[in-house]
């Protein structure tokens, strides 16, 4: 008895082993033959970034540069992301002349951003780099970019002079709500008891209870009910003001959202409202932010930024950045609270553990890339004659959809051994 139990159990032993054998030889077979499809077509369609003068017709054609919206992808915290980026920046700006620059940021932002290019002075540039500090956004390079971005705009004739345009939710609202008070400080001339909204304002007081959420819920009915009131009022400052009433308020309801999915549809819902009067077909746009929100189709539990983009009718391409062992900057404040010491007194720790070549964001045919990528920014375009990319899922292993690659981007910047972004060099 004992000596056929043993001989079943060695049975489903090796019939086990026999399937993992059989499983791992079948992936393997799977990824040498789509290794072999991947390298000619990768080879014939990059650029190097990092020599002089790219001739980005090898990857950009003339069909690149007719979209209304240009997104590039990135994972904050990369020195070389703002490498690549002010070099594809101007690459677009002097081939379409695109007047609008999207912004991953709150309003404050928008509004720092313009003073500074309209002044030069860049006391304007560090109120958002410091009300920022201890997020990804807050980093050197990052400040070094927009540096270089006004010394370029001086140079263009006023009509072609970039504006930027704030998108995203407000994540800082206790600035977002001191500006505000700004504008009512300028605009509002009546007093208190003559409006509920404006009773309600300073009554409330969440600067000083500390709830906020619950205020703004009450200043978003009271600001509807008494609208009429409030546009002669606030004049031109009543856009403004009933953005960021709505906006503080979505900022509320992305937190909320355990999964983050609710935070890019409201990204779209603000661009539907910024840009409602500009027309994107003669200025177009460019925005830089996270890899997500550029995608351009949905996936199973998500819809991005980028996929409401097409469904209306804006002609957009995607360029995403992938990175190969690469530090990256992570603020403590990203951290469960138990983990935070990590960062001590700095606020922040490196790591490579986010790179596409690492296991927690993982990419298959990362190898593929890197072989073929004669530098440490390489830009691959994934759209050409024969591209595997337009028939099969890759490079976007955690979406875990059906789509094709070139239905979520068009272009991939290979990134590799970057530092980390450095901190910011002022207090």
């Amino acid at each position: 008895m004992r000596f056929r139990y043993q001989s079943v159990l060695r049975k489903g032993a090796f019939f086990f082993l026999l399937i993992g054998v059989l499983v791992f030889t079948a992936y393997q077979l799977t990824y040498c033959q789509t290794r072999k499809v991947l390298l000619p077509y990768l080879q014939t369609n990059k650029l190097d970034l990092a020599t002089q003068n790219p001739d980005w017709t090898t990857v950009w054609d003339e069909g690149f540069y007719q979209n209304q919206i240009f997104l590039i992808g990135e994972r904050h915290g990369i020195a070389y992301s703002y490498e690549a980026l002010w070099l594809m920046f101007k690459q677009i700006k002097a081939k379409t002349n695109f007047t609008y620059y999207l912004l991953e940021a709150p309003l404050y932002w928008e509004t720092y951003l313009n003073q500074y290019l309209d002044t030069g002075n860049e006391t304007f540039l560090k109120k958002p780099f410091l009300e920022a500090k201890g997020t990804f956004y807050a980093n050197q390079n990052f400040y070094n970019f927009y540096k270089k971005l006004y010394s370029y705009n001086q140079a263009l004739p006023a009509q072609d002079r970039i504006r930027f345009i704030s998108l995203d939710v407000e994540h800082q609202f206790r600035y977002s709500h001191a500006q505000l008070l700004s504008l009512f400080d300028q605009h509002v001339k009546m007093h208190p008891d003559t409006c509920r909204f404006i009773r309600l304002f300073y009554h409330l007081n969440p600067e000083k209870t500390g709830n906020y959420q619950k205020a703004y819920q009450q200043y978003q009915q009271a600001f509807e009910q008494d609208s009429l009131q409030l546009q002669q009022e606030l004049g031109s400052a009543y856009e403004t003001t009933h953005y960021l009433i709505r906006n503080i308020n979505y900022k509320f309801i992305a937190t909320a959202d355990k999964h983050d999915l609710a935070r890019d549809s409201l990204m779209y819902e603000n661009f539907k409202t910024r840009t409602r009067s500009l027309d994107l077909q003669a200025h177009r746009a460019f925005g830089f932010m996270g890899i997500d929100h550029c995608y351009l189709e949905g996936a199973k539990r998500a819809k991005y930024f980028g996929a409401y983009l097409p469904k209306q009718r804006y002609k957009v391409a995607s360029t995403i950045m992938l990175y190969s062992e690469c530090s990256t900057r992570i603020p403590s404040f990203y951290l469960p609270k138990p983990l935070r010491f990590l960062g001590g007194k700095k606020g922040y720790f490196l790591t490579k553990l986010r790179s596409n070549d690492g296991w927690i964001e993982h990419q298959k045919y990362m190898d593929v890339l890197k072989e073929v990528s004669p530098s440490c920014m390489t830009l691959f375009r994934l759209t050409g004659s024969q591209s595997p990319f337009k028939e099969r899922h890759l490079l976007v292993d955690e979406l875990k959809s059906a789509a094709p690659t070139t239905a979520y981007m068009q272009y991939v910047v290979l990134i590799r051994n970057s530092p980390a972004a450095d901190a910011l060099e002022f207090n």
